[in-house]
């Protein structure tokens, strides 16, 4: 079955993060249970935006940065790139969004007969409120 991941997933298990445990707990369960995890290949882009402002705030030191990224970039995962633009659109209106982003990883669960696993809590309420196929970290199956 395909799994397709937010960027806060990867930046909580990356860096110093209340989340981490259960981002982990969930990650050691997919990797039990043979799950292909995906990604938009915009994911890259969103977890440097993400250490950003992580660095600007003080929360990870320069040090940590590239340790982080690196620890990114190791997650076995299969990178989309996107190829129906008006399916994210529509997605994006749907959730009300001025923006295309988290619409880009849903159409890609959509796309793939999967759901977006995120530890946005707003997102993943709305996305339940229309209908789509996100899950937040930590709630019951």
């Amino acid at each position: 079955m395909a799994i397709v991941i937010d960027a806060n997933l990867l930046v909580a298990l990356a860096t110093p993060s209340d989340d981490e445990a259960a981002v982990a707990a969930q990650f050691d369960a997919w990797d039990e249970g043979g799950e292909e995890l995906h990604a938009p290949s915009l994911i890259r882009y969103e977890i440097a935006s993400a250490l950003t402002g992580m660095l600007a705030a003080g929360q990870v030191t320069d040090e940590q940065l590239g340790k982080a990224w690196a620890a990114t970039a190791t997650a076995n995962l299969q990178l989309h790139e996107l190829t129906d633009g008006p399916a994210v659109v529509r997605i994006a209106t749907q959730l009300g969004r001025r923006s295309a982003y988290d619409a880009a990883y849903i159409a890609l669960a959509n796309e793939l007969g999967a759901e977006l696993w995120t530890l946005d809590g707003p997102l993943a309420r709305n996305a339940a409120e229309s209908g789509l196929p996100v899950r937040l970290i930590g709630t019951p199956e």
